[in-house]
Protein backbone atom coordinates (compact mmCIF):
# COMPACT_ATOMS: atom_id res chain seq x y z
CA UNK A 1 0.00 0.00 0.00
CA UNK A 2 2.62 2.52 1.02
CA UNK A 3 4.14 1.59 -2.34
CA UNK A 4 1.55 2.32 -4.42
CA UNK A 5 0.23 5.54 -2.43
CA UNK A 6 3.77 6.60 -3.70
CA UNK A 7 2.70 6.02 -7.52
CA UNK A 8 -0.02 7.93 -6.90
CA UNK A 9 2.02 10.77 -5.18
CA UNK A 10 4.29 10.81 -8.07
CA UNK A 11 2.06 10.32 -11.16
CA UNK A 12 -1.06 11.45 -10.44
CA UNK A 13 -0.75 14.79 -7.43
CA UNK A 14 3.19 15.60 -8.41
CA UNK A 15 3.92 14.44 -11.76
CA UNK A 16 6.87 15.56 -13.88
CA UNK A 17 6.16 18.19 -16.24
CA UNK A 18 8.73 17.98 -18.66
CA UNK A 19 8.17 14.53 -18.88
CA UNK A 20 4.81 15.91 -20.51
CA UNK A 21 6.73 18.31 -22.20
CA UNK A 22 8.50 15.48 -23.98
CA UNK A 23 5.71 13.29 -24.70
CA UNK A 24 3.45 16.52 -26.16
CA UNK A 25 6.84 17.37 -27.93
CA UNK A 26 6.89 13.91 -29.67
CA UNK A 27 3.44 13.23 -30.49
CA UNK A 28 3.42 17.05 -32.53
CA UNK A 29 5.95 15.75 -34.02
CA UNK A 30 5.15 12.48 -34.78
CA UNK A 31 1.26 12.54 -35.64
CA UNK A 32 1.49 14.83 -39.32
CA UNK A 33 1.13 13.19 -42.36
CA UNK A 34 0.49 9.53 -40.40
CA UNK A 35 -2.52 9.32 -42.49
CA UNK A 36 -1.93 11.27 -45.80
CA UNK A 37 -0.36 7.62 -46.96
CA UNK A 38 -2.01 3.94 -47.93
CA UNK A 39 -0.36 1.71 -46.44
CA UNK A 40 3.01 0.04 -47.41
CA UNK A 41 4.77 -3.70 -46.53
CA UNK A 42 3.68 -6.60 -45.59
CA UNK A 43 3.29 -5.30 -42.07
CA UNK A 44 1.56 -2.39 -42.55
CA UNK A 45 -0.96 -4.55 -44.85
CA UNK A 46 -1.45 -7.53 -42.20
CA UNK A 47 -1.62 -6.21 -38.89
CA UNK A 48 -4.35 -3.87 -39.83
CA UNK A 49 -6.37 -6.40 -41.43
CA UNK A 50 -6.23 -8.64 -38.14
CA UNK A 51 -7.34 -5.73 -36.19
CA UNK A 52 -10.57 -5.31 -38.74
CA UNK A 53 -11.29 -8.72 -38.36
CA UNK A 54 -11.22 -8.64 -34.49
CA UNK A 55 -13.95 -6.01 -34.48
CA UNK A 56 -16.25 -7.18 -36.83
CA UNK A 57 -15.94 -10.91 -34.92
CA UNK A 58 -15.86 -9.58 -31.52
CA UNK A 59 -12.95 -12.50 -30.86
CA UNK A 60 -9.98 -10.63 -29.39
CA UNK A 61 -8.17 -13.70 -28.17
CA UNK A 62 -7.40 -15.79 -31.67
CA UNK A 63 -6.37 -13.55 -34.32
CA UNK A 64 -7.18 -14.14 -37.72
CA UNK A 65 -6.00 -12.77 -41.47
CA UNK A 66 -8.64 -13.24 -44.19
CA UNK A 67 -10.45 -15.42 -41.93
CA UNK A 68 -7.62 -17.83 -41.06
CA UNK A 69 -6.04 -18.49 -37.54
CA UNK A 70 -3.36 -16.21 -36.98
CA UNK A 71 -0.68 -16.64 -34.44
CA UNK A 72 2.77 -15.31 -35.63
CA UNK A 73 1.71 -12.33 -32.82
CA UNK A 74 0.49 -12.36 -29.45
CA UNK A 75 -2.60 -9.71 -29.30
CA UNK A 76 -1.51 -6.65 -27.71
CA UNK A 77 -0.31 -4.89 -30.97
CA UNK A 78 -3.59 -6.26 -32.40
CA UNK A 79 -5.84 -4.97 -29.48
CA UNK A 80 -3.87 -1.21 -29.64
CA UNK A 81 -4.46 -1.03 -33.49
CA UNK A 82 -8.30 -1.64 -33.13
CA UNK A 83 -8.52 1.08 -30.13
CA UNK A 84 -6.89 3.33 -32.65
CA UNK A 85 -9.60 2.44 -35.02
CA UNK A 86 -12.43 3.13 -32.07
CA UNK A 87 -10.66 6.90 -31.81
CA UNK A 88 -9.82 7.77 -35.49
CA UNK A 89 -11.54 5.92 -37.61
CA UNK A 90 -10.70 2.75 -39.90
CA UNK A 91 -8.14 4.58 -41.70
CA UNK A 92 -3.99 4.93 -41.73
CA UNK A 93 -4.65 7.31 -38.96
CA UNK A 94 -6.04 4.92 -36.07
CA UNK A 95 -3.57 2.06 -37.58
CA UNK A 96 -0.81 3.95 -36.89
CA UNK A 97 -2.14 5.81 -34.06
CA UNK A 98 -0.20 3.31 -31.79
CA UNK A 99 2.51 3.38 -32.65
CA UNK A 100 2.86 7.05 -32.40
CA UNK A 101 1.38 7.54 -29.01
CA UNK A 102 3.60 4.50 -27.99
CA UNK A 103 6.77 6.44 -30.04
CA UNK A 104 5.89 9.62 -27.49
CA UNK A 105 5.85 7.68 -24.16
CA UNK A 106 9.12 6.00 -25.17
CA UNK A 107 10.47 9.58 -25.36
CA UNK A 108 9.40 10.53 -22.00
CA UNK A 109 10.19 7.14 -20.59
CA UNK A 110 13.91 8.21 -22.44
CA UNK A 111 13.74 11.46 -20.08
CA UNK A 112 12.85 9.99 -16.71
CA UNK A 113 15.45 6.98 -17.39
CA UNK A 114 18.59 9.14 -18.30
CA UNK A 115 17.11 11.41 -15.13
CA UNK A 116 17.53 8.18 -12.86
CA UNK A 117 21.29 6.97 -14.46
CA UNK A 118 22.62 10.93 -13.81
CA UNK A 119 19.96 13.79 -13.51
CA UNK A 120 17.51 15.81 -15.73
CA UNK A 121 20.11 17.74 -18.02
CA UNK A 122 21.66 14.16 -19.38
CA UNK A 123 17.80 12.86 -19.19
CA UNK A 124 16.66 16.01 -21.38
CA UNK A 125 19.22 15.56 -23.76
CA UNK A 126 18.91 11.92 -24.16
CA UNK A 127 14.91 12.46 -24.78
CA UNK A 128 15.95 15.27 -27.39
CA UNK A 129 18.26 12.59 -29.50
CA UNK A 130 15.82 9.64 -29.20
CA UNK A 131 13.15 11.67 -30.60
CA UNK A 132 15.91 13.07 -33.35
CA UNK A 133 17.31 9.68 -34.57
CA UNK A 134 16.06 8.14 -37.98
CA UNK A 135 15.42 4.93 -37.31
CA UNK A 136 13.22 5.14 -34.01
CA UNK A 137 11.36 8.35 -35.64
CA UNK A 138 11.08 6.51 -39.00
CA UNK A 139 9.43 3.26 -37.32
CA UNK A 140 6.90 5.79 -34.76
CA UNK A 141 5.33 6.44 -38.61
CA UNK A 142 4.31 3.07 -39.91
CA UNK A 143 2.17 -0.14 -38.27
CA UNK A 144 4.84 -2.60 -36.30
CA UNK A 145 4.85 -4.41 -33.23
CA UNK A 146 8.22 -2.82 -32.67
CA UNK A 147 7.56 0.16 -31.29
CA UNK A 148 4.82 -0.80 -29.13
CA UNK A 149 7.76 -3.31 -27.86
CA UNK A 150 10.47 -0.92 -26.93
CA UNK A 151 7.81 1.00 -25.05
CA UNK A 152 7.19 -1.73 -22.52
CA UNK A 153 11.01 -2.48 -22.57
CA UNK A 154 12.28 1.09 -21.71
CA UNK A 155 9.00 1.45 -18.52
CA UNK A 156 10.47 -1.96 -17.77
CA UNK A 157 14.31 -0.64 -17.75
CA UNK A 158 13.48 2.57 -15.71
CA UNK A 159 11.54 0.45 -13.28
CA UNK A 160 14.39 -1.87 -12.88
CA UNK A 161 16.73 1.13 -12.30
CA UNK A 162 13.96 3.03 -9.85
CA UNK A 163 14.36 -0.06 -7.91
CA UNK A 164 18.12 -0.43 -7.79
CA UNK A 165 18.54 3.09 -6.55
CA UNK A 166 15.83 3.37 -3.97
CA UNK A 167 16.09 -0.16 -2.94
CA UNK A 168 12.22 -0.57 -3.24
CA UNK A 169 10.77 -3.80 -4.16
CA UNK A 170 7.41 -2.24 -5.49
CA UNK A 171 9.37 -0.88 -8.58
CA UNK A 172 10.68 -4.28 -9.59
CA UNK A 173 7.33 -5.48 -9.08
CA UNK A 174 5.91 -3.08 -11.61
CA UNK A 175 8.91 -3.45 -13.91
CA UNK A 176 7.54 -7.48 -14.05
CA UNK A 177 4.25 -5.63 -14.97
CA UNK A 178 6.01 -4.17 -18.08
CA UNK A 179 7.94 -7.21 -18.88
CA UNK A 180 4.07 -8.71 -19.28
CA UNK A 181 2.98 -6.81 -21.70
CA UNK A 182 6.56 -6.42 -23.67
CA UNK A 183 5.93 -10.48 -24.06
CA UNK A 184 1.65 -9.97 -24.75
CA UNK A 185 3.31 -7.68 -27.60
CA UNK A 186 6.09 -9.75 -28.99
CA UNK A 187 6.76 -12.91 -27.31
CA UNK A 188 10.25 -14.01 -26.79
CA UNK A 189 11.55 -10.48 -28.22
CA UNK A 190 11.52 -9.19 -25.38
CA UNK A 191 13.65 -11.61 -23.67
CA UNK A 192 17.75 -10.16 -25.11
CA UNK A 193 16.53 -6.59 -23.27
CA UNK A 194 15.77 -8.12 -20.41
CA UNK A 195 18.90 -10.60 -20.32
CA UNK A 196 20.94 -7.66 -20.68
CA UNK A 197 19.56 -6.03 -17.29
CA UNK A 198 20.29 -8.70 -15.62
CA UNK A 199 23.24 -9.48 -16.38
CA UNK A 200 24.32 -6.11 -15.42
CA UNK A 201 22.30 -6.96 -12.00
CA UNK A 202 24.40 -9.96 -12.12
CA UNK A 203 27.75 -8.08 -12.14
CA UNK A 204 26.58 -6.20 -9.21
CA UNK A 205 24.43 -8.86 -7.28
CA UNK A 206 26.41 -7.76 -3.82
CA UNK A 207 25.54 -4.01 -4.04
CA UNK A 208 22.09 -4.09 -5.25
CA UNK A 209 18.62 -5.39 -4.37
CA UNK A 210 17.60 -8.26 -6.11
CA UNK A 211 14.27 -7.88 -9.13
CA UNK A 212 13.43 -10.82 -9.27
CA UNK A 213 10.63 -10.25 -6.46
CA UNK A 214 8.02 -13.50 -6.22
CA UNK A 215 5.12 -11.14 -6.35
CA UNK A 216 6.89 -9.75 -9.37
CA UNK A 217 6.96 -12.60 -10.99
CA UNK A 218 3.43 -14.15 -10.38
CA UNK A 219 2.42 -11.10 -11.97
CA UNK A 220 4.38 -11.62 -14.90
CA UNK A 221 3.25 -15.21 -15.31
CA UNK A 222 -0.53 -14.41 -14.77
CA UNK A 223 -0.70 -11.21 -17.10
CA UNK A 224 1.63 -12.72 -19.46
CA UNK A 225 0.69 -16.30 -19.48
CA UNK A 226 -3.07 -16.85 -19.84
CA UNK A 227 -3.45 -15.77 -23.68
CA UNK A 228 -0.80 -18.10 -24.43
CA UNK A 229 -2.45 -21.06 -22.55
CA UNK A 230 -5.88 -20.54 -24.07
CA UNK A 231 -4.31 -20.46 -27.94
CA UNK A 232 -2.76 -23.34 -27.01
CA UNK A 233 -5.58 -25.43 -25.32
CA UNK A 234 -8.40 -24.20 -28.03
CA UNK A 235 -6.13 -24.66 -31.07
CA UNK A 236 -4.23 -27.32 -32.40
CA UNK A 237 -0.92 -26.80 -33.10
CA UNK A 238 -0.69 -23.62 -31.74
CA UNK A 239 2.17 -24.55 -29.84
CA UNK A 240 4.28 -25.71 -32.61
CA UNK A 241 3.62 -22.37 -33.99
CA UNK A 242 4.63 -20.73 -31.26
CA UNK A 243 8.02 -22.61 -31.31
CA UNK A 244 8.48 -22.02 -35.32
CA UNK A 245 7.47 -18.58 -35.43
CA UNK A 246 8.80 -17.05 -31.98
CA UNK A 247 12.18 -19.08 -31.08
CA UNK A 248 13.25 -22.09 -34.00
CA UNK A 249 12.12 -20.13 -37.17
CA UNK A 250 13.94 -16.87 -35.54
CA UNK A 251 16.89 -18.03 -33.76
CA UNK A 252 18.74 -21.07 -35.25
CA UNK A 253 16.78 -21.59 -38.67
CA UNK A 254 16.61 -19.80 -42.33
CA UNK A 255 12.69 -20.87 -42.80
CA UNK A 256 11.80 -17.16 -43.55
CA UNK A 257 14.49 -16.31 -45.51
CA UNK A 258 15.25 -12.84 -43.21
CA UNK A 259 18.77 -12.22 -44.06
CA UNK A 260 20.49 -15.33 -43.29
CA UNK A 261 23.76 -15.31 -44.45
CA UNK A 262 26.50 -14.28 -41.66
CA UNK A 263 27.71 -11.14 -43.16
CA UNK A 264 24.45 -9.99 -43.17
CA UNK A 265 24.19 -7.64 -40.29
CA UNK A 266 27.42 -5.87 -41.63
CA UNK A 267 24.89 -4.94 -44.57
CA UNK A 268 21.78 -4.36 -42.24
CA UNK A 269 22.50 -3.52 -39.23
CA UNK A 270 26.00 -1.33 -39.09
CA UNK A 271 24.52 1.70 -41.36
CA UNK A 272 21.25 1.22 -39.29
CA UNK A 273 22.93 1.55 -35.86
CA UNK A 274 25.43 5.05 -37.55
CA UNK A 275 23.30 6.49 -40.23
CA UNK A 276 20.14 5.30 -38.71
CA UNK A 277 21.02 7.47 -35.51
CA UNK A 278 21.49 10.48 -37.16
CA UNK A 279 21.94 13.24 -35.28
CA UNK A 280 23.26 11.20 -32.34
CA UNK A 281 26.35 9.55 -34.52
CA UNK A 282 27.42 12.48 -35.56
CA UNK A 283 28.46 13.67 -31.48
CA UNK A 284 30.17 9.79 -31.69
CA UNK A 285 32.87 10.82 -34.43
CA UNK A 286 33.31 14.53 -32.78
CA UNK A 287 33.88 12.91 -29.39
CA UNK A 288 36.02 9.84 -30.54
CA UNK A 289 37.96 12.44 -32.42
CA UNK A 290 38.60 15.14 -30.30
CA UNK A 291 38.60 12.99 -27.21
CA UNK A 292 40.94 10.20 -25.95
CA UNK A 293 39.68 6.91 -25.12
CA UNK A 294 40.75 7.94 -21.55
CA UNK A 295 37.80 11.22 -21.57
CA UNK A 296 35.80 8.91 -23.88
CA UNK A 297 35.62 6.47 -20.38
CA UNK A 298 35.11 9.40 -18.28
CA UNK A 299 32.72 10.53 -19.62
CA UNK A 300 30.36 7.76 -19.26
CA UNK A 301 32.08 7.12 -15.83
CA UNK A 302 33.26 4.50 -14.04
CA UNK A 303 30.40 3.66 -12.01
CA UNK A 304 27.58 1.14 -12.58
CA UNK A 305 25.82 3.40 -14.93
CA UNK A 306 28.37 2.54 -17.52
CA UNK A 307 28.04 -1.11 -17.36
CA UNK A 308 24.21 -0.72 -17.40
CA UNK A 309 24.71 1.14 -21.29
CA UNK A 310 27.11 -1.84 -21.93
CA UNK A 311 25.30 -4.70 -21.04
CA UNK A 312 21.93 -3.65 -22.63
CA UNK A 313 23.26 -2.76 -25.94
CA UNK A 314 25.85 -5.35 -25.79
CA UNK A 315 23.70 -8.35 -24.77
CA UNK A 316 20.84 -7.85 -27.66
CA UNK A 317 23.38 -6.84 -30.43
CA UNK A 318 24.83 -10.03 -29.89
CA UNK A 319 21.77 -11.74 -30.25
CA UNK A 320 20.41 -10.04 -33.03
CA UNK A 321 23.90 -10.52 -35.07
CA UNK A 322 23.58 -14.53 -34.68
CA UNK A 323 20.23 -15.07 -35.10
CA UNK A 324 19.30 -16.47 -38.32
CA UNK A 325 16.47 -14.19 -38.75
CA UNK A 326 17.05 -10.96 -39.54
CA UNK A 327 14.81 -7.35 -39.91
CA UNK A 328 15.78 -3.77 -39.66
CA UNK A 329 13.52 -2.79 -36.85
CA UNK A 330 15.04 -5.70 -34.48
CA UNK A 331 17.91 -3.73 -33.67
CA UNK A 332 15.27 -1.04 -32.60
CA UNK A 333 15.74 -1.09 -28.74
CA UNK A 334 19.17 -0.61 -29.12
CA UNK A 335 18.72 2.51 -30.31
CA UNK A 336 17.54 3.39 -26.05
CA UNK A 337 21.15 2.92 -25.33
CA UNK A 338 22.63 4.85 -27.49
CA UNK A 339 20.59 8.04 -27.20
CA UNK A 340 21.38 7.76 -22.87
CA UNK A 341 24.96 7.44 -24.18
CA UNK A 342 25.17 10.31 -26.36
CA UNK A 343 23.64 12.25 -23.62
CA UNK A 344 26.27 11.51 -21.44
CA UNK A 345 29.02 12.41 -24.06
CA UNK A 346 27.36 16.07 -24.93
CA UNK A 347 28.05 18.64 -23.01
CA UNK A 348 25.17 20.24 -21.86
CA UNK A 349 26.16 23.71 -24.02
CA UNK A 350 26.88 22.16 -27.09
CA UNK A 351 25.88 24.00 -29.92
CA UNK A 352 24.77 20.32 -31.52
CA UNK A 353 21.22 20.74 -29.20
CA UNK A 354 20.60 24.27 -31.12
CA UNK A 355 20.96 21.70 -34.17
CA UNK A 356 18.49 19.43 -33.22
CA UNK A 357 15.29 22.20 -33.71
CA UNK A 358 16.01 22.23 -37.76
CA UNK A 359 17.19 18.98 -37.75
CA UNK A 360 13.31 18.19 -36.72
CA UNK A 361 11.80 20.56 -39.47
CA UNK A 362 13.92 18.17 -41.38
CA UNK A 363 12.26 15.22 -40.28
CA UNK A 364 8.72 16.80 -40.99
CA UNK A 365 9.49 17.87 -44.45
CA UNK A 366 10.96 14.44 -45.08
CA UNK A 367 8.08 12.78 -43.83
CA UNK A 368 5.37 15.19 -45.99
CA UNK A 369 7.45 14.50 -49.07
CA UNK A 370 7.21 10.83 -48.32
CA UNK A 371 3.93 10.66 -47.99
CA UNK A 372 3.48 13.18 -51.63
CA UNK A 373 5.02 10.01 -53.22
CA UNK A 374 3.77 7.27 -51.92
CA UNK A 375 0.46 8.54 -51.89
Amino acid sequence: MTFAREIYNNFCCKPDFKAFVFFLLALALVLPFQGSRPFVGRDEHRYPVVALEMLKSGDFLVPRFKGHIHLTKPPLTYWAIALGYKVLGKNPWGARLPNAVAFAVTVSLVFLLGKELWGPEEGKRAALFYLAMLVPFAAANVVTTDTILVLWETAALWAFVKGIREKRKGWFILMWSFWALAFLTKGMAMVPVATGAFLFWWFKRAEMPCPFHPLGLLIFFLLALPWYLYVWITIPGALETFWVEQIYGRLFSDIFHRNSKWYAPFYLYLPLLTLGALPASVVWVRSFFRSSWGAFKKALGEEWQALFLATLFGVPLIVFWIAKSRLPLYILPLFIPLALFTARLLPSSSRYLRFLVPWYFFLEVLKGVCARLIH
